[in-house]
């Protein structure tokens, strides 16, 4: 089986993995081994779009990223099927769902600014994850990896998953249906479930109001799930109401959003980088490698129903 890559730096990793197979990467690949590729491994959609023409035997392409929104997949044709690479990050991007948490909580940031101005603001009560009910929205990888994180905190644990299942023991867990419920009785709300045609703009102002005047929302999934406006107003009007943000609705070489966010007290900010870790190349690249195997086999995980996007 002939499989392409774009992540020409790992050349040797992938070719170590998938012994037994031809791997070449795009700087190297003639047109011949092109046509016959079966298997493109990609990270990013302009290499497979420039490509696709050229692509003549492929049959799946496998994403280096968890996330799959930014392929189009009007573009690719119907017999190719894709894979993402979901669950090959998920515990670094619940530990800082987790960080986000905590640190909100512990009202870490306005204390830390405090103290830097000379100030020594001790006795600013913060709050315990402690019998909290945190409400997970999204009971995939990173969902199911924050709550064997959250056990040790004796922690309330909702969760809305698509199925209305879960195979994990958590206090309550419902479909799309049950989001209002959650909404309403979460102190602490996490998003970890894909961009899709049906989840983008899910959090809007009338969602947002449903919450807890002192709740918490964390994202860790993508921006756009959110109404960028909505959080943003809902924000300027509720104090108390704390956004914990690790992905955002645009990405360029400054941090530039639609609404000033950074000048929010009540926002706390990471630039999307709950998936960049120690060694995070390697993990994905093994996860990725190992799905190629399973599809070779006839068993692949992570198959993308492309009704969600189209």
């Amino acid at each position: 089986m002939k499989v392409l890559i774009n992540v020409c730096e790992y050349r040797s990793l992938f070719q170590e993995l998938l012994r037994g197979f031809e791997v070449k990467c795009i700087e190297e690949a003639e047109d011949e081994f092109i046509k016959e590729v079966e298997v493109f491994i990609a990270a990013g959609w302009k290499d497979i779009e420039r490509l696709l023409p050229k692509l003549k035997n492929l049959k799946m392409i496998q994403t280096l990223s968890a996330g799959v929104n930014h392929l189009h997949f009007d573009r690719i044709p119907e017999h190719v099927i894709v894979c993402s690479n979901a669950g090959a990050n998920a515990v670094a991007v619940a530990e800082l769902a987790l960080t986000h948490i905590l640190v909100a909580l512990k009202k870490y940031v306005y204390r830390y600014e405090e103290m830097k101005k000379g100030k020594f603001p001790q006795m600013i009560e913060s709050r315990l994850l402690r019998d909290k009910t945190v409400g997970i929205i999204g009971l995939g990888n990173v969902g199911t990896s924050l709550i064997r994180l959250l056990k040790c905190f004796s922690s309330k644990i909702m969760g809305i998953s698509r199925s209305g299942r879960t195979r994990k023991n958590i206090d309550f867990v419902g479909d799309i249906g049950d989001l209002d419920y959650l909404l309403s009785q979460a102190d602490i709300v996490v998003l970890a479930l894909p961009l899709t045609k049906e989840t983008r703009g899910l959090i809007n102002r009338e969602k947002l109001k449903l919450m807890k005047k002192d709740a918490i929302l964390v994202n860790v999934a993508r921006g756009k799930i959110i109404v960028e406006k909505d959080l943003f107003e809902h924000l300027k009007e509720n104090p108390q109401f704390t956004a914990a943000l690790d992905t955002w609705w645009h990405y360029g070489d400054e941090f530039k959003q639609e609404y000033p966010f950074e000048k929010l007290p009540n926002v706390l900010m990471t630039p999307h980088c709950g998936g960049v870790y120690e060694n995070f190349w390697e993990d994905l690249i093994r996860h990725a490698a190992e799905n190629v195997k399973l599809f070779y086999e006839g068993k692949p995980r992570n198959v993308v129903n492309r009704d969600d996007y189209l």
